[in-house]
């Protein structure tokens, strides 16, 4: 059974783009979630491997959604245009920073990375 990948992202186009890279190395995607809403009723419904998270979602801050993520230990990569690196490494010590725009080629190594962890 592939890893599954929780993808979190508002703008449908990016968040094609980057299900494309998440199924071009054989894991299936969860989502694309547009809310924070939907983004914490999936984690709490079934934890994914890891989760590729937008910081501004059409309700808010991705922040909730995160919090439960990180508590249940799955990775995380903020995948974000908005939101300062420094600041999410300091609140998600674990987690990745892929600054939009992101070359797929890193957001995809930085996906392998952290489930090879």
């Amino acid at each position: 059974m592939p890893k599954t990948i929780m993808l979190v992202e508002d703008e449908l186009l990016v968040a094609f783009d980057v299900q494309d890279i998440i199924e071009a190395q054989g894991f299936s995607v969860d989502g694309p979630y547009i809310s924070v809403k939907d983004a914490v009723a999936a984690v709490t419904a079934q934890l994914p491997s890891c989760a590729v998270l937008d910081v501004r979602l059409q309700d808010g801050e991705v922040f909730p959604a995160a919090d439960l993520l990180e508590k249940a230990g799955v990775p995380i990569i903020f995948h974000s245009g908005h939101a300062d690196a420094s600041d999410l490494k300091r609140r998600y010590s674990k987690a990745a920073v892929c600054e939009k725009p992101c070359s797929p080629a890193a957001l995809r190594d930085t996906i392998l990375e952290l489930l090879a962890e």
